[in-house]
């Protein structure tokens, strides 16, 4: 998966992708988890995860119904805000320990837990991040800060619904993140 997700990422065109990627290198990237118990909590959830959304968001491309509404996006911009969506989450999960009765017998078992060091939004925080070594295009900033899609409150919906108006990638990288979430990926 590592090898797959540097061949996709050093081949966007953009300056500053080999200072990001060795950011990536350099993180807890490739082994953090997802999430900290439903999809991808697992070592290399994350990683994982930005592929499967990778996968769901380049197959739409495909589809009838989106060619036309994503016509004139490049490849590179897909790759940006698939594989990059949720760095936030890097030095964002900690493990600790908790007693779990396994046969009638208490045992100590590792579990993640969130400890958010940056603690600046999820889609905006993805954003900075990506922002200290490659610049973004619009549509790839509005579609990064709104990825979560009304999961990041009812207060947003207005302006969500906006967004997508204005940028359909937003509404197909929500989608994508989604598909990987729910399709592709199995709760732990």
């Amino acid at each position: 998966m590592k090898e797959r997700f540097e061949k996709l990422l050093s081949s966007v065109q953009r300056e500053g992708i080999d200072n990001l990627l060795d950011f990536i290198r350099r993180s807890d990237f490739y082994t953090a988890p997802a999430s900290t118990r439903f999809h991808g909590a697992k070592e290399g959830g994350l990683l994982e995860h930005s592929l499967n959304v990778w996968d769901c968001l380049h197959c739409k491309v495909a589809n009838p119904t989106w060619k036309t509404a994503l016509d004139g996006i490049e490849d590179d911009t897909f790759k940006i805000v698939s594989l990059l969506h949720d760095i936030c989450k890097t030095y964002y999960y900690t493990t600790e320990m908790r007693n779990v009765k396994e046969n009638g017998v208490w045992v100590q078992k590792p579990y993640y837990t969130v400890k958010d060091q940056i603690p600046y939004g999820h889609g905006e925080k993805s954003i900075m991040m990506i922002e200290e070594y490659i610049k973004l295009k619009p549509v790839e900033r509005y579609a990064v800060r709104w990825h979560m899609g009304s999961y990041s409150g009812q207060q947003d919906w207005n302006t969500l619904s906006t967004a997508m108006e204005k940028y359909p990638l937003v509404l197909a990288l929500h989608e994508a993140d989604m598909e990987a979430t729910h399709l592709l990926e199995a709760e732990e």
